[in-house]
This record gives C-alpha cells, structure tokens and sequence, in this order.
C-alpha cells in the first residue's frame, strides 16, 4: 500500500514538474504582443486545443480559416466586413506555421483611400525567429496587378492626395486601436496596444 501511495505521489511530482517546465517554456519565448498572438494560434493547432479553448473564438465577427491545403492562407482570420467602419475595406490576420520553414503571422488591412471606393493594401508581417516585425504597402489596378515599388506607390498616393507617412500613420491607428485593442479584450495579455514589448519596426519595399 505504502509503494502504491509512493508511486502515485511521485507521478503526481512529475506531472506537476512538467506541467511547470512546459508553463515557464510558453512564458519565456514571448518577447512582445505578436509572439502572443502567433504562439496562441500555434499552440491550439498544435496540442493545447485538448484542454484550452481557442482566444480568438471569443471575439465576435469574425471568419476564421483552416484548411489541410498549401496555400499561403491556410490558416487565417479576417474581420467581417459588417464589422468594420467604412474607411477600412478587409482586415485580417494571416499565419505561417511552418509553411515554407515561415513562423511569421501577418495582418494585411486594405484602407480605402479619400472620397472614392480605391484601396491601398498595408501589410504587417512579424517573425517569431528574430522579433522583427515588417510593415510594407502595395496596390492593385483596375487589372489586379499588383504594384509594390516605393516610387509606384509614391506616385499612386500622390494621384489621391495622400502619402506614405500620412497611410503609415492611419495604418498604425488601425493596428492600435482596432488589431491589438481586440486582442487584449480576449486575451489575458503582458502587454497593451501602446506598450508592444521588444521588438523592431521595421519598413520595407518589396518588388513583387
């Protein structure tokens, strides 16, 4: 009887000892906002969804994607346009768990611009390998061709009175005070909409 009680309370241990290692291994690895939010989505597909509910079921309006293909958007999460002012076309979050050897999440928030139904697309693209977090903007014609050079997007802004600081500007708002302002009402997190914790900003041009 006595090994019978020796043995159960030494699992009981182990299993506190693990369950204590495995919670100090989630705290540690967070650096800022963006390693919560990618990390939360990544541990539910993973394991955690056996005993944990999923944060972002908490938040209304929202359309959530999850598929077994190779897209790049296989897992992602936009916002219901029902649900949005009328100076954001789309918003949403997109994730990479491993795709491509990608651990990165993104937000992409399509802003309509002054006056008219024209649009400019502003990416925010962060990864978890280098808390490193990318902002980059792009835009479509009448073709749907996209256009993403610094001197194209310059010149579009300028055709519809606006430019790049002014819609880096509008887009951080949106980012603040739309993105991470849900995300702390759903989740019990280190840090706020203002306060993102380590990380760099970083702005870039792509060519395609």
């Amino acid at each position: 009887m006595k090994k019978r009680k020796f043995a159960i309370f030494s699992l009981l241990i182990v299993l506190l000892l693990s369950f204590s290692g495995f919670q100090y291994y989630k705290y540690q690895r967070v650096h800022n906002i963006f390693d919560e939010i990618y990390y939360e989505e990544s541990d539910y597909h993973n394991y955690t969804f056996l005993w944990k509910g999923r944060a972002f079921y908490k938040l209304k309006g929202l359309k959530i994607i999850d598929n077994g293909s190779q897209d790049l958007y296989k897992h992602s999460i936009d916002y219901k346009s029902v649900n949005l002012p009328n100076t954001i076309h789309s918003l949403g979050y997109y994730f990479y768990f491993g795709f491509q050897e990608m651990t990165k999440v993104g937000i992409e928030m399509r802003l309509r611009l002054p006056d008219t139904e024209t649009t400019i697309n502003v990416d925010y693209q962060y990864d978890v390998n280098n808390q490193q977090l990318e902002r980059f903007m792009w835009y479509y014609d009448d073709e749907s061709t996209g256009y993403f050079q610094q001197s194209q997007i310059e010149a579009f802004l300028v055709e519809h009175g606006k430019t790049v600081d002014e819609i880096r500007k509008e887009a951080d708002n949106v980012l603040r005070n739309k993105v991470l302002k849900d995300w702390t009402t759903i989740y019990s997190s280190r840090f706020s909409p203002d306060n993102w914790g380590e990380l760099t900003v970083k702005d870039i041009w792509r060519t395609e």
